[in-house]
């Protein structure tokens, strides 16, 4: 339930040193507080941040989801579990879920998949801005 959840997202994808520290683009904005499993949960076995982080992500009300251009399958398990948590029928699109495709991101045929989830952007400065909105508009976050 939404209204049982804090006024967090979940910042999933790359790690920080792995793409020009993609993350403090967002945790610049305040009013919001960002789930950082590089953070956040105890990165030192599977046993421990992969139920850590699968609670973060449930009691996050957005995600932003950062890729990279690498094979992401943490990232796109992340994406997965949220999307499930956050739509009621699979096909229905999540405007609760902001996903950077770079140009460069292969393979293409993949982004109309996609493109059907969530909100798809092609920069981390324009996750930004689609966070911004929806913060700024009658969605706020937590209600």
């Amino acid at each position: 339930m939404l209204s049982e959840r804090r006024r967090r997202v979940y910042l999933a994808g790359q790690w920080n040193e792995h793409d020009n520290n993609w993350k403090q683009t967002f945790k610049q904005i305040s009013g919001i507080e960002f789930y950082d499993p590089e953070i956040d949960s105890d990165q030192s076995s599977p046993d421990k941040y992969f139920p850590q982080d699968l609670e973060g992500i449930a009691s996050s009300i957005m995600m932003v989801a950062n890729p990279g251009i690498a094979p992401s399958e943490a990232t796109w398990m992340e994406v997965g579990y949220f999307y499930a948590l956050n739509t009621k029928v699979p096909g229905e699109r999540c405007p609760r879920l902001i996903i950077v495709w770079k140009e460069e991101r292969t393979p293409k045929w993949s982004v109309g998949f996609i493109q059907m989830a969530g909100i798809l952007v092609n920069s981390i400065e324009e996750a930004r801005d689609e966070l911004l909105k929806f913060t700024n508009s009658d969605r706020k976050l937590g209600q």
